[in-house]
This record gives C-alpha cells, sequence and structure tokens, in this order.
C-alpha cells in the first residue's frame, strides 16, 4: 500500500526535529509520498530545505511565534495544505501540532495519529495552573485523534492514567546509528572529558549540571555542548561554576563533541525518549542521568540518580576505573539494540498502513 504521509511539527527542532526528519525520509526511501509542514522555532535549523533528503516535499508554515494570531495564520494555511495535498494519513508531532491540527484538519476520512514528544504539563519549570491548562488541552487532543502513539512506557503511563487517552500505543524512537551495521567507530579521547549537550533551558537542569560538572572538573575536562540566552540564570550559572559553553554548533559538530567524550551527562527535569541519549549509547560514552521514568527505561537503575553528589561520584569512578566503564558500556550495547531507525520506521509504517485500512474498509 502507497500513501501520502503528512506530517505536522510545530516545534521543529531538536529531538521532534530529528524523529520528523528520520521517519519522513525512511517512509520516502520505502516508496510513499511524505511531506512535513512545520513552524519555525530557535533550534530550528535556518536551511530546513538542505537538512532534509528532497524526497520529502516541505511546507512552512506561519508558525514562527505561539501567539493566538501566529496559531491561527497556521491554521489557516494547514487547512489549504491538507486539501491541495490530499495526505491519507496526518501525523501531528508535539503539543501545539496535536492542538491546531485536531482543532483544525478533523476529517472522518483521514486518520490522524499524535506524539507528545513529552508532554507540556511534566515541566517543572511551569505554575501549576499552566500545567493544568496543558492537561487539559492534551485530554482533548487524546479524544479527537485515532490513536496518541507514546514514545516510552512512561510516556504511555501518562498518557493513559493523566491524560486519560482512550487508544494508547507505545513505538519507541530509533536512530540510524543503531542500525544494523551502521554503529559509529568508538573514539579514543586524549584525556577524559565529561559533557552535557543541549540547549541552556529548565528541563536540562543547568544549575544542577554546574554543580555536578564543577565537582569532577579536577578529574576530567568539562563542557557544556549547546548554546542559549546569556542573560538568564541558567547561562550564569554554568559560567560562573566556570564549566565552557561552546555555543550552538552544527549537529555534526555537536556529534563529534560527543564521540569524544568519556561521560555524558543527561541531568533532564522531564523527557520523552531522549535522542542525545541514544546518540551517546551508539557512540560507547557512557550516560549518567537524572531518575526519571525515560532515562531510567533507558539506562537502567544503575546510571541513574536522585542526587548530584552520587552522580558525581559515580562519574569519578567511571572516569578513573575502565573495568567499570567497560562494564556499563557493554550494557549500553545490549540496551540500545531495539533502538534502531530501521525498525522504528517499520513499525510506523505498519501503523500508518493499518489505520487506512481501517478508514477504507
Amino acid at each position: 500500500m502507497s500513501l501520502r504521509i503528512l506530517h505536522i511539527a510545530e516545534a521543529f527542532g531538536g529531538g521532534v526535529f530529528e524523529m520528523t526528519r528520520i521517519l519522513a525520509e525512511g517512509a520516502a526511501e520505502a516508496g510513499h509520498d511524505v511531506a512535513i509542514a512545520y513552524g519555525r522555532r530557535p533550534e530550528t535549523p535556518d536551511d530546513v530545505r538542505a537538512a532534509i533528503d528532497p524526497t520529502v516535499e516541505l511546507f512552512e508554515t506561519p508558525w514562527t511565534s505561539r501567539t493566538p494570531v501566529a496559531q491561527l495564520r497556521a491554521a489557516l494555511m494547514l487547512r489549504k495544505v491538507v486539501a491541495r495535498w490530499r495526505p491519507d494519513v496526518i501525523h501531528l508531532q508535539s503539543s501545539f501540532a496535536g492542538v491546531v491540527g485536531t482543532t483544525a484538519l478533523r476529517r472522518p476520512t483521514i486518520p490522524m495519529v499524535y506524539t507528545p514528544h513529552g508532554y507540556a504539563f511534566g515541566m517543572q519549570s511551569e505554575t501549576s495552573v499552566r500545567r493544568s491548562v496543558y492537561r487539559l488541552m492534551e485530554r482533548v487532543v487524546a479524544r479527537r485523534v485515532d490513536l496518541v502513539v507514546a514514545i516510552s512506557a512512561a510516556e504511555a503511563e501518562s498518557a493513559r492514567v493523566e491524560v486519560g487517552a482512550p487508544r494508547v500505543k507505545i513505538l519507541e524512537n530509533g536512530i540510524p546509528e543503531l542500525d544494523r551495521l551502521r554503529l559509529p567507530e568508538p573514539a579514543a579521547p586524549e584525556r577524559p572529558a565529561v559533557i552535557a549537550v543541549g540547549r541552556i533551558r529548565p528541563q536540562r537542569q543547568p544549575d544542577a549540571c554546574a554543580r555536578i560538572l564543577s565537582a569532577v572538573q579536577d578529574t576530567a575536562e568539562v563542557q557544556w555542548v549547546g548554546g542559549g540566552d546569556p542573560e538568564t540564570p541558567d547561562f550564569h550559572a554554568l559560567d560562573a561554576a566556570g564549566v565552557p559553553i561552546t555555543g550552538w554548533l552544527t549537529r555534526d559538530g555537536t556529534l563529534d563533541r560527543l564521540s569524544d567524550a568519556t561521560v555524558y551527562l543527561h541531568w533532564t527535569a522531564w523527557d520523552g525518549l531522549p535522542l542525545s541519549v541514544l546518540e551517546a549509547m551508539a557512540r560507547d560514552v557512557v550516560v549518567v542521568a537524572s531518575d526519571i521514568p525515560p532515562n531510567r527505561e533507558l539506562l537502567g537503575p544503575e546510571q541513574v540518580f536522585d542526587g548530584e553528589h552520587q552522580a558525581a561520584d559515580f562519574i569519578r569512578q567511571v572516569v578513573a576505573d575502565p573495568a567499570t566503564r567497560r562494564r556499563l558500556l557493554d550494557s549500553q550495547a545490549v540496551r540500545r539494540r531495539h533502538y534502531s531507525a530501521e525498525r522504528m520506521v517499520s513499525e510506523w509504517l505498519g501503523l500508518y498502513e493499518g489505520l487506512v485500512a481501517q478508514v477504507r474498509a
């Protein structure tokens, strides 16, 4: 069955960008017609066309901010795109795409699936009132789509219990580096390095990362690979702790820094299923993470921690003891086998085909 698959992504950057790109390109390679209607966020690549294979059609929308006017303009354009492009299935990527897509595009003849990529009501940096509003919005979205597809067991549990989604399926992320015979060659760093990666924002708890990295910088080079607003307290916390900040790098540049690391510190307050952890696992970099359900799901109990001191002590052990490091890398090598892009794309295509077949029956 050849399908026309439309992805809609307002927050088109970071992990959402990578997952949408990998899935769209994989479906196009399998012979399907694929398009992405996207918004532009600070982390969106400047040249989206150059970053995505030309077999995937692109529609840039007026989603340049989260104001009501921008949402209305995006909704009107999306209606035109759907009317002209005539997809067989629509895949809504992340929260704002879910809200606008289910409001503007509901048609009984076009099945619609929704992937939260980390529920917004899990953001501890937001007020309780905002989080309650986000939860209510997610409940509306969950009842309007044909299926909520979670990227982790933890996200699926939130969908069922906190959102009350009537139809939920788990389909975990995957990356090309973990496809068969495509694992990168491990690097041989000149000296131990411990890094954190990403946009400097509350989700990644830069203040806690600053304390952990500062505590281990006598045993290894430390660095924050990424950028953010220099005027924020989070940026100041890293700077005050003496943690070097690279600023924004290209994706290849970021992966090069990751490849040269001994330990990747992933100290998130909330998450969906983090691609950076999979990328570190593919490159034989030991991951030390905060103890939240998605991180524990990927890494198991030994490499996640509640406390900063315990995390710092563990990092010291990993850096100092090659046997510990090898044992952890062996464990990660077993765990990473499930998270290939080949597996992810195949499962998604089977899901799309099943939904379209139900509509056409």
